[in-house]
């Protein structure tokens, strides 16, 4: 028991030495990872500024590359609405590492206007017309275009030059435009789709407009008509829509912009009660897409949730596909209906659906928030990425190089403790190799023990054995051994036939009284009408006396039997010095053949 308590002592101190020898390794693997990192964050960190001026620098090339084809796009635009005004001039510089971006027109002497501050609405118009195109193409979106009065300063007699460069610039480039204009359109150009507001907002107005669902691919993107359902003074009016460029006409405050409200509220979720028709409970919006679907708004004052977005099947069924269904509420545009007609704000700029209020499109902007547009594009995008993820991982490497300094220090302290670690472990082998030694010995040692009591007892077996083999050799002759046997036995019959003889004595002498009991009985005895009984009784009086004659003539042949076994057994005791020839315990003659009487060790061995 002491070895195997050493036993687990050690194996538990041995136990704690592995988990300091884990915890020694993972400290060294630490500060082995934490140094590297450390160093290569050092690293970073010297050449941060270069690496942000490199950026920077392919930066403001990759914007420049495209400066000449902009300023050409826009002076071409320019000079077809507004013939001799002066051409467009980009200038790209840098604020705070991003790109700025100062749209101007160039004097004759080279220096520049700001268009926005220092020119006519007219030109801002044509200018942030071409704009939205290009952000419309560049930001990899859905090449849709609404505009609300964007003709507003243009003089009459160039409103047919503005439209033919928004027809050509929208061919060119496969966007889709609706054009809500107080102008009639219809006498500029044959090839708009032109639809007319008509009615009185007292009375209700309506909308004309032609089917132009021939003109259509099914599967080609774009919105084929817009409906509106109880939506301000719509009951229920539909606008068809081409893929070109489509035109809504009619007199101020009839409700033309009703349908770029209707379009801001699906697809930017700005939707108000006041959207809904007087009167009514809800107002409806519906927007004809590709594969013959419908996205439906519905905004519902007063309810939960109050706007619901939903994309129907052509025979009104939700659609459903990949486990997903197709309607959501809230008052958050969801993010299905961005992901599947890719209409949404670029840069928080309102790029597809222009406002009335607001028809100036990145003019108004800071210069650098002008140069968006150049980045939108995609390696302009990376670019930006590029330059963002630098700072962020600058931000990284000063923390990372402050903390892991202060970590590396613990960390060297912590392992110094654990120096005495591998002398503890040698220690530990040579403890180890004496338990196993000791155990051994131990082992040995109770082999020893076992083998010892085994010794002792094989000791008195062989003392026993011993005793009776001289005790054996001393013993008569087999012969003489099966003569006392067979007396014995005799002696034992005479015993037996003796108990028999005492039995009948007994039955004898009974027998004897009641006869002199019946002698005693008068002579003149009545006569017995039956005697069978007496003579019965004489009978078997008779038979007691010859069976008591015979037992006692064997019982004086077993008497002459047993007195000569007797002598037998009295010589043999006497030859053997009084003891048993068997067992070697003291015996007499009377208890020599009684073997458990007088044999103590042989019931010991037992």
């Amino acid at each position: 028991m002491a070895v195997e308590g050493m036993e687990h002592h050690l194996a538990r101190v041995e136990a704690s030495a592995a988990r300091a020898e884990g915890r020694r390794d993972a400290v060294e693997a630490r500060i082995s990872q934490l140094t590297r990192e450390v160093e290569l964050a050092k690293g970073r960190l010297a050449v941060k500024d270069e690496v942000e001026t490199f950026i920077e620098a392919v930066h403001g090339s990759a914007s420049r590359r495209n400066l000449a084809a902009f300023e050409t796009l826009l002076t071409a635009l320019v000079q077809e609405v507004l013939p001799g005004e002066k051409p467009v001039a980009l200038d790209l510089s840098t604020e705070r590492g991003l790109a700025s971006l100062d749209i101007c027109v160039a004097r004759p002497d080279g220096s520049l206007e700001d268009v926005l501050e220092d020119n006519g609405g007219a030109l801002t118009n044509v200018i942030g017309m071409a704009l939205r195109l290009i952000a419309v193409v560049k930001a990899d979106v859905a090449r849709f275009l609404a505009l609300d009065e964007a003709d507003c300063w243009i003089a009459p007699d160039r409103v047919a030059s503005f439209y033919r460069v928004l027809e050509d610039g929208a061919a060119r480039l496969g966007v889709q435009c609706l054009a809500v204009s107080h102008h009639d359109l219809s006498q500029f150009s044959g090839q708009f789709h032109i639809a007319r507001i008509v009615g009185e907002p007292l009375s209700g107005v309506d909308v004309q407009s032609a089917d132009c669902s021939a003109a259509w691919d099914e599967a080609k993107p774009g919105l084929r008509y817009i409906r509106l359902v109880n939506v301000q003074a719509y009951k229920d009016a539909t606008l068809h829509l081409g893929p070109g460029v489509n035109a809504l006409i009619g007199p101020n405050n009839r409700g033309k912009s009703t349908f770029i409200r209707a379009l801001r509220a699906v697809f930017y979720g700005e939707a108000r009660d006041s959207l809904v028709r007087a009167g009514a409970k809800s107002a409806r919006v519906e927007i004809g897409v590709a594969g013959n679907r419908t996205l439906r708004f519905l905004r519902q004052p007063r309810r939960t949730p109050v706007n619901i977005w939903s994309l129907h099947e052509a025979d009104g069924s939700i659609v459903e596909e990949q486990g997903m269904r197709y309607e959501t509420g809230g008052r958050t545009v969801p993010d299905w209906v961005a992901d599947l007609f890719q209409i949404r704000k670029v840069e928080e700029l309102d790029v597809h659906i222009a406002h009335q209020k607001f028809p100036v499109f990145l003019l108004g902007e800071t210069a650098s928030r002008r140069s968006a547009v150049l980045s939108i594009g995609q390696e302009a995008s990376y670019i930006r990425d590029m330059l963002v993820i630098h700072r962020e991982r600058c931000v990284r490497d000063s923390a990372l190089v402050r903390n892991g300094e202060r970590e590396l220090i613990s960390l060297t302290e912590m392992l110094d403790g654990l120096k005495e670690l591998e002398p503890l472990k040698q220690r530990l082998a040579s403890t180890r190799r004496q338990m196993a030694e000791i155990k051994s010995v131990s082992a040995h040692l109770q082999n020893l023990q076992v083998r010892a009591a085994s010794l002792v007892e094989l000791r008195k077996k062989l003392a026993g054995a011993q005793a009776r083999a001289e005790i054996t050799s001393t013993l008569p002759a087999s012969e003489r051994l099966i003569t006392l046997t067979s007396n014995l036995e005799r002696a034992r019959e005479r015993d037996r036939v003796g108990r028999q003889v005492l039995e009948l004595a007994g039955a004898l002498s009974r027998a004897k009284a009641r006869l002199a009991s019946l002698k005693a009985l008068p002579e003149a005895v009545p006569a017995l009408e039956n005697t069978s009984s007496g003579q019965n009784i004489l009978g078997r009086l008779e038979e007691f006396r010859k069976a008591a004659a015979i037992a006692q003539d064997r019982l004086a042949r077993i008497d002459e039997g047993i007195k000569s076994v007797q002598a037998d057994m009295a010589r043999l005791i006497e030859d053997t010095g009084g003891l048993c020839p068997t067992c070697g315990s003291p015996v007499s003659a009377d208890n020599l053949l009684d073997h458990h009487a007088h044999s103590p060790m042989e019931r010991l061995t037992a």
